[in-house]
């Protein structure tokens, strides 16, 4: 009976049923997922303690980024620092063997670094100071400087990438902010791309849509609009990867594009760090208006989602990036 009900009703009435149900259970499942993200997330005034160690994180990186630029400017970060000093003594109650912790040694290690830049070249930091407690100003002076802070990539350790095994390359790739002036073709991109294309998606719907742009002043009006490069000079290109939404067949697929994306920007990054040009991945998560100045600055279709940029150029002979030191394998690991 069943069966006969639905061969006696047209095609496009099921569709038109279907997509109503469809509508509802995405509703229905967005709100679930947002409401899950604001139990959870690192909001401001946080008080667990993997939510207090994500902004010490992030502030860090900050921290790493100030004083990997070229252009070092004294005093920088004063509002990162007076977000990260409260935090890290609100760790160091609430985490017993906040001591070994990789996350809080990275904190200290970078301001170190910062501190004994500063006082090398008799920069007076009594604005950092009054930030501290005395034991903690003590202790990030007497800290391990090689475990945070920034670190050195020079172009020559670049010119055997080509035969490197995977771990090797993918061990010696750091994200470089800084860039010669010699120009990157789109050519020199295409064929990164081309390696990429390998990069697995689901059933094989591929829906990653790649977006080059060599034109500096377009470059650089779209990353006035990301906000997450200032103070760096404009790169030579700039990739944009988005996901293409008509790849995607129902509800429960609204956040697979922003997965297969993603895989395809890691192997983006690896193809081009083989091909001896540097690269940045950038983050493309903007709020409406922001999302929308870009979709004007490209002319990028309704149908495609954000994922993220990649800022490419070649190597300076050397350069400094962030040290941005990583977990170990066990702490992100569980075995069921």
């Amino acid at each position: 009976m069943k069966d006969a009900i639905k061969r006696a009703i047209p095609e496009p009435v099921i569709a038109w049923a279907r997509g109503v149900q469809a509508d509802v259970k995405l509703r229905r499942e967005t709100l679930r997922q947002m409401k899950r993200f604001r139990r959870n997330y690192a909001r401001r005034g946080c008080t667990g303690v993997e939510q207090m160690r994500t902004r010490i994180i992030y502030f860090t990186h900050q921290i790493e980024k100030g004083l990997s630029h070229s252009d070092f400017r004294y005093g920088f970060g004063k509002g990162v620092l007076a977000q990260l000093a409260p935090l890290l003594v609100q760790l160091r109650k609430s985490e017993p063997g906040y001591a070994g912790d990789g996350v809080y040694r990275s904190a200290l290690s970078a301001l170190h670094e910062y501190r004994q830049r500063h006082e090398v070249a008799d920069y007076d930091l009594g604005y950092m100071r009054q930030l501290f407690p005395l034991d903690l100003w003590q202790e990030i002076g007497a800290a391990d400087g090689t475990y945070g802070g920034d670190i050195v990539i020079r172009a020559v350790d670049k010119a055997d990438n080509a035969s490197l095994p995977f771990s090797a390359l993918s061990e010696a790739r750091h994200s470089i902010r800084e860039f010669t002036d010699e120009p990157v073709s789109v050519d020199d991109i295409m064929a990164a791309v081309r390696v990429a294309m390998r990069t697995p998606s689901v059933c094989n719907r591929q829906p990653t849509r790649v977006h080059i742009t060599t034109d500096r002043d377009l470059i650089g009006r779209l990353l006035a609009v990301q906000g997450g490069f200032r103070g760096y000079p404009t790169p030579p290109a700039l990739v944009l990867l988005t996901a293409d939404t008509w790849a995607f067949m129902n509800q429960d697929e609204r956040n697979e594009g922003f997965t297969d994306a993603g895989l395809f920007g890691m192997s983006l990054l690896l193809s081009l760090e083989e091909r001896q040009l540097a690269a940045c991945p950038l983050n493309t998560m903007l709020p409406m208006q922001r999302d929308d100045q870009t979709r004007s600055l490209l002319h990028l279709p309704d149908n495609e989602l954000l994922v993220m940029y990649v800022a490419v150029g070649h190597f300076p002979e050397e350069s400094k990036t962030c040290m941005s030191r990583r977990f170990e394998a066990e702490q992100i690991v569980t075995v069921h």
